[in-house]
């Protein structure tokens, strides 16, 4: 007859058991080996101890609060927390998580996540700096873990030329590095049959972000892209459509935004630009790149931007996806591998120009965190508090990321009572801009508008009711966040 857990701690003083799952992920994971120890001091907030539930469950969660006594429990990946749990229902506290043959430390999700990107941003500065990373930090490392972070990031080729220097590829890392290197070799060709179709009808386009960028790393492929994006003549998108047509794409979306999407087997896809911004997320952007053509150099059909337009259009594009959902390592790495290419940018004429897109500061604060993340120098709490979010952010941003930084921009960044209740004033009572983008038969006909008070409601009320209570939720709940 198998023992119970708690006759097992009690008889051995330790427990070491197999776990099943994913309450605890990323932190635990399945079929680690668990190491489990008695209670040797009073417990705290962070501690991850096994107890028995009154109906004879075993749980290991992480102590979220304690209070008269009683401690607060929730998985990690969890988001409810059960309360009452007392020191009699616990049977011990886990003190080693043992993965693959190795045994890590027990750490918060915060500490896990810094250590895994911390061995990732070692692999990439290794790479893009062309040395041989240590054998022994390799040894040390979780690669699974890396592997999944580098995946998030679009690194994991990046972090494969750094391997490969001193191990032998593992597996998955090594099939990521030859799928880059393929996939590059496709977007050449496939860009060279567009580009050549574009100077036969006679239409303007340029090249622009990964096209451009992967040529400053020390080996192409470094730079993973899961597309390409072209700005091109915005009177001539029909005409586009027809090539790529021809070409053998599939056109998934046309006329829905700034920009057409264009695909095709087995995982091509083209962004065509008509324009590099909307006034909806950054309206300065819009205004300022309304002509940008114009600023580049010619050859044949296609423009190139100058090296300082460039970078500052990598800051801009960098500068909306943070404001949007956030971005990831990979547009630091960008930023790095830029500017070493590039030492004699003219700083004068990217002041100006930052000025009026109103990015000095946040030049100033990317290039300073770009060079010191991959050179290994140490950052302060407020350097790290921002690496914290680029790595927490993922190359495409997060949900929750949207969802703050959408609710900051209805608020102006304002929690207060007041613009709260103006927010859902001006919902209710909509006026200008809203209106006629809204409404705009009603905005022409100032009589009908007593109607909307009626039609509004009860549309919400039968198309999406769960929305407006969502949205309302968010609202009230909104609290911004304190800059470090």
């Amino acid at each position: 007859m198998n023992k119970k857990f708690e006759d097992i701690i009690a008889e051995k003083g330790r427990l070491v058991y197999t776990n099943v799952g994913d309450s605890m992920y990323p932190i635990i994971q399945q079929r680690d080996l668990l190491v489990i120890e008695a209670v040797s001091k009073p417990l705290k907030t962070g501690d991850v101890p096994l107890y028995k539930r009154d109906s004879g469950q075993y749980v290991l969660h992480r102590i979220v609060g304690v209070k008269n006594g009683k401690y607060m429990m929730k998985g990690d990946n969890r988001t409810f927390v059960e309360k009452g749990i007392t020191d009699r229902h616990i049977i011990g506290v886990l003190t080693a998580v043992i993965r693959n043959g190795k045994e890590y430390p027990v750490e918060t999700v915060q500490e896990y996540t810094a250590r895994i990107a911390g061995d990732l941003i070692y692999l990439v500065t290794c790479a893009v700096n062309e040395q041989a990373p240590d054998k022994g930090r390799i040894k040390n490392m979780d690669l699974a873990e890396v592997y999944r972070l580098s995946m998030e990031h679009m690194l994991t080729a990046a972090a494969a030329f750094a391997l490969e220097k001193t191990i032998p590829l593992p597996h998955a890392f090594d099939q990521a590095k030859k799928k880059a290197i393929r996939k590059l070799a496709l977007f050449e060709v496939e860009r060279a049959a567009v580009t050549r179709e574009l100077e036969k009808a006679g239409i303007w386009y340029m090249p622009l972000k990964g096209i451009l960028l992967k040529d400053y790393y020390p080996k192409r492929a470094m730079r993973e892209m899961s597309d390409n994006d072209i700005l091109a003549d915005s009177s001539r998108m029909k005409d586009i459509r027809v090539i790529m047509e021809r070409l053998g794409f599939t056109c998934d979306s046309y006329g829905k935004s700034n920009h057409d999407v264009y695909s095709k087997p087995p995982t091509l896809e083209f962004e065509i630009h008509s324009s590099l911004y909307t006034k909806e997320i950054v309206p300065q952007f819009a205004d300022y790149y309304k002509n940008f053509e114009k600023k580049a150099s010619r050859k044949g059909y296609a423009l190139y931007p100058s090296d300082e337009d460039f970078y500052i259009y990598i800051l801009s594009h960098t500068y909306k996806h943070c404001v949007y959902a956030g971005s990831g390592l990979r547009s630091l790495l960008d930023v790095y591998v830029f500017l070493r290419s590039h030492p004699g940018l003219d700083r004068e004429y990217l002041a100006e120009e930052l000025q009026k897109l109103r990015l000095s500061g946040f030049e100033e604060k990317i290039r300073s965190l770009s060079h010191k993340v991959f050179t290994g120098e140490a950052l302060d709490r407020n350097e790290q508090n921002e690496l914290d979010e680029f790595i927490l952010s993922g190359c495409n941003g997060t949900v929750d990321n949207f969802e703050y930084n959408q609710t900051a921009k209805w608020l102006g960044n304002d929690d207060s009572k007041a613009s709260k209740l103006r927010y859902f004033k001006n919902r209710v009572f909509l006026s200008g801009e809203d209106l006629e983008k809204s409404y705009p038969f009603v905005a022409k006909h100032k009589a009908l508008y007593p109607f909307l008070f009626v039609y509004r409601p009860v549309k919400a009320a039968i198309i999406r009711p769960k929305a407006i209570f969502e949205e309302y939720k968010k609202i009230k709940r909104f609290k911004k966040k304190e800059k470090p």
